[in-house]
């Protein structure tokens, strides 16, 4: 392994009537809740009465690695022609992958959607907080701004969007704020891709697809998520201050890492793939310690998906946090389970995988 080296916005409170004039009737796909159609729904009832299939493939390029990924994992057979797909990589910052999606794996989805003959593809995230540049600017840096244009694709940033409120009823720890604001381009979506990293987390332990779409909340609400981890806060203060940190803290991360995973409620991707080309196994998100799994992970279900991630995380060796831990004991995967957001248990889940000689070894971590 080798060591790789904003400003809050203001937001309009949109009722439901405002969102629907604002979609122009089109109906959703997406998970909004409340739902205006049940797609959402009918996925959640597929995968109980099947396992979730989760890809995963090493190629002789990126390309074949995606291509053979998307394909274990059920293909993109969802979309239908005229849709409208957002495809959401990692942005978090402008340093290069993994503390970001990788460009081509980002180019290599968008060709593969375009087979699919949608209407349009959108390629679009909005950068962390205090990022001293605005997200266009960190896309055109990494180089995802011309991979997606290469690859015909629209590229948007959520800097500026119009904001809608999403309460589900059982986001509980956002009932404070009464739910959090998501972009109001996603009322002319019909279907999301998420393209996150396999990599540790400095604050959240690890970040893959249950954290992924952080990046589709408001600033203030993201800002009011980190203020909810008063421990973190704290020891940061202490450390910038050359302090020694305060001891006896409170354990507040369950609350931050529930509310990551709430927020899963309004957002509903049809499918992840999930960019391990390279990998943050310490720190994160931006920069941390990094090896080459040379993998694409793909799969329809966040909770396998993630489960994976972390087993493969697990297999590299990885922060003790993880390393020490069953997968289904981190927080965000409980959560995500006791929200239904995916597989329960390792029996509902099959891996498939081409060019992966190591499988056994990254299903063993997966306990």
């Amino acid at each position: 392994m080798k060591r790789k080296n904003a400003f809050p916005q203001t937001y309009k409170r949109f009722t439901r009537r405002d969102f629907l004039k604002g979609a122009g009737g089109i109906t959703l796909g997406i998970g909004l809740y409340p739902p205006i159609n049940n797609l959402h729904l009918q996925q959640k009832e597929e995968k109980t009465l099947t396992k979730s299939v989760v890809g995963l493939a090493r190629g002789e390029s990126i390309r074949e690695s995606v291509q053979r990924a998307v394909a274990l994992s059920g293909g993109m057979g969802f979309i239908q022609a005229g849709d409208t797909v957002l495809v959401k990589p990692n942005v978090n910052t402008a340093d290069p992958y993994p503390g970001t999606s990788n460009p081509s794996v980002v180019h290599e989805v968008v060709k593969m959607v375009w087979e699919q003959d949608p209407a349009r593809v959108i390629v679009a995230d909005r950068s962390s907080m205090g990022v001293p540049y605005d997200t266009m600017d960190a896309m055109k840096k990494l180089g995802l701004y011309d991979a997606a244009k290469d690859a015909k694709a629209e590229v948007m940033s959520f800097d500026y969007d119009k904001w809608i409120l999403t309460n589900p009823p059982a986001a509980d720890h956002w009932k404070e704020n009464h739910g959090f604001h998501i972009p109001a381009l996603l009322g002319k979506v019909d279907k999301i891709i998420a393209i996150p990293v396999i990599k540790t987390h400095g604050i959240a332990f690890f970040t893959m697809s249950l954290k992924i779409f952080i990046g589709l909340i408001h600033l203030n609400d993201r800002y009011l998520m980190h203020g909810k981890h008063t421990s973190y806060r704290a020891i940061a203060r202490a450390r910038a201050l050359g302090e020694e940190p305060p001891k006896d803290l409170p354990d507040t991360y369950p609350i931050f890492a529930r509310m990551i995973v709430e927020t899963g409620l309004s957002i509903n991707p049809s499918l992840i793939v999930m960019d391990g080309t390279k990998a943050f196994v310490s720190g994160g998100p931006a920069r941390g310690d990094e090896v080459e799994p040379n993998l694409i992970v793909a799969s329809r279900d966040r909770i396998a998906n993630d489960v994976t991630g972390l087993a493969i995380l697990k297999k590299y060796g990885t922060e003790e946090r993880i390393q020490q831990k069953s997968v289904w004991e981190q927080v965000q995967i409980k959560r995500a389970v006791e929200l239904g957001l995916g597989a329960k248990e390792l029996s509902q889940i099959e891996l498939k995988a081409e060019g992966v000689p190591e499988l056994e070894e990254i299903k063993a971590q997966m306990v």
